[in-house]
Formats: C-alpha cells, sequence, structure tokens
C-alpha cells in the first residue's frame, strides 16, 4: 500500500496497470517504457507487489528459475558493490524486505543462491551448567551480519561497530544413532572485533570461530550502505523476538542515484 501511494508510476500512469496490451510473439519481449523500474523483494511476495502495490516485482511466484537466483544473491552477498551488480541488472528501485526474509526464511534465500546455510549460521548445543542437560542454539556468522538483506532489515543500512564480540570453541560429537552434532566447548568475550580477530589468529586450532548469539546484535563490523535509503517502516505490525524485541514487520528501502 505504501509503494502504491509514495512511489512514482512505473508504466507512466496509473491506468496502465488495468490496460489490456497486445499479445507479444514467442521469442519477443514486452517493450518497457523509460519510466519502467523492478521492486526488489523475495519471491514469495512477488503477486501482493503486483496486485496491491501495482509495481513490478523483479521475482514472483511463478518461480523462475533465474528471477528468483538474482534475488537471492542480491540479498545474500557480502558487500555494497556485488550487490550494486545485481541490481543495475534487476533495474531495482526499491527493496521490500519483512522479517521473514532474514530470520525464518533466510535459510531458503542462502540455498537459492547456491551458498551453504552452515557458513551463515548453525546449530549448536549449550550446556549451561554442569549436571544439566544441552540446550540447542543458533549461532550466527560473520557472513549473516554482512549479508545485504540483514544489513537493511535488521541494522536499517546503518553502520555497526560492536562492544562485545565472542569467539566460541567447538567440537563434533554423536549420539547413539550415530548423528553429529556440534558442541560449544568454551567461550571467549572481547571488547573490539579487532581484538578476536588477534586471538582466532593465535589458535593453532581451526576449531575456534566468532559468532553472535542473535540477529540483532553484530559480532562483526558493518559499513554503513551509500545507495540504499530506509523510506518506510510497518508502524502496525510488529515481531517479538525471543528476548522481547519488537521490530516493524516490514521496510522499504530505495536506491539513491
Amino acid at each position: 500500500t505504501w509503494l502504491k501511494d509514495n512511489s512514482p508510476e512505473p508504466l507512466g500512469s496509473a491506468d496502465a496497470y488495468y490496460q489490456i496490451y497486445p499479445k507479444v510473439p514467442v521469442g519477443d519481449n514486452f517493450t518497457y517504457p523509460e519510466s519502467a523500474y523492478g521492486v526488489l523483494a523475495w519471491w514469495d511476495y512477488g503477486y501482493w507487489i503486483s496486485r496491491i502495490a501495482h509495481r513490478i516485482p523483479n521475482s514472483n511466484p511463478s518461480q523462475d528459475p533465474v528471477a528468483i537466483i538474482n534475488v537471492a544473491s542480491f540479498f545474500t552477498s557480502q558487500n555494497e558493490t556485488a550487490a550494486a551488480e545485481i541490481r543495475q541488472k534487476l533495474s531495482s528501485a526499491y527493496v521490500v524486505i519483512d522479517h521473514e526474509t532474514t530470520l525464518s526464511k533466510f535459510w531458503a534465500i542462502i540455498t537459492w543462491a547456491g551458498k551453504n546455510t552452515t557458513d551463515y549460521f548453525d546449530t549448536y548445543f549449550v550446556q549451561q551448567k554442569p549436571g544439566q542437560p544441552l540446550q540447542q542454539v543458533i549461532l550466527y556468522y560473520p557472513e549473516y551480519y554482512r549479508s545485504m538483506a540483514v544489513r537493511m532489515f535488521n541494522f536499517d543500512g546503518k553502520a555497526v561497530t560492536p562492544d562485545n564480540v565472542l569467539v566460541i570453541s567447538s567440537s563434533v560429537n554423536k549420539n547413539n544413532a550415530g548423528q553429529t552434532f556440534k558442541v560449544v566447548t568454551g567461550v571467549q568475550q572481547f571488547a573490539t572485533y579487532q581484538e578476536a580477530e588477534a586471538f582466532l589468529a593465535s589458535q593453532p586450532s581451526g576449531s575456534y570461530r566468532i559468532a553472535g548469539s542473535g540477529p540483532l546484535k553484530s559480532p562483526v563490523p558493518l559499513e554503513a550502505l551509500e545507495r540504499y535509503k530506509i523510506v518506510h517502516s510497518s508502524d502496525n505490525y510488529t515481531v517479538s523476538l525471543n528476548d522481547g524485541t519488537t521490530m516493524p514487520s516490514v521496510k522499504i528501502f530505495e536506491y539513491v542515484r
């Protein structure tokens, strides 16, 4: 609804949405006017963008693999330069992200981008106190926080300087069924990312890594995004995270030239 009321008409006129256009011959492409632009969002929401906003989504539930892969690659890009190449190819003027994009659905986005979810986050077991059973937790890796979708939705595209950086050590164990699982064997805390990196470099074993305990507190420094400005946050729908934090369900960013 916000897009419909606050963004330019991509086809030049609001009436264009209701017009019937001549059938395009097989092999030819529809000719878009110079005013046309795309709205980049996960494909689940493509039809909503068409039907409610009357805007052109970069992907939709028709599941065109190329379109979905492009959007997934943008959302998982680790820097703004790589994301810019994809955005330019898609001619995206706006990016719409909801809380599921960076939380419950992020695994699907990683998979469509041709990457491994365990490069971004993983499940561990932690013993809170001696004698107590192991508790299952999700720990997030630097690649998660550096992803464009996370930098935009979780941090509004702003710069982040961490003041508490965790380095975990872990081991791989087996249960009685022969299934492997990761157990946190130690946790080190550092005041800066540089101190944590120096500690990692001094360890002879590869079982140490920087990790974050929640999606909204980055253990790695993040630069402010230069080309994306947040223009809308939903105020009537919020999501409550496990720690009681609430956030807008949907945020919209505009590409700034």
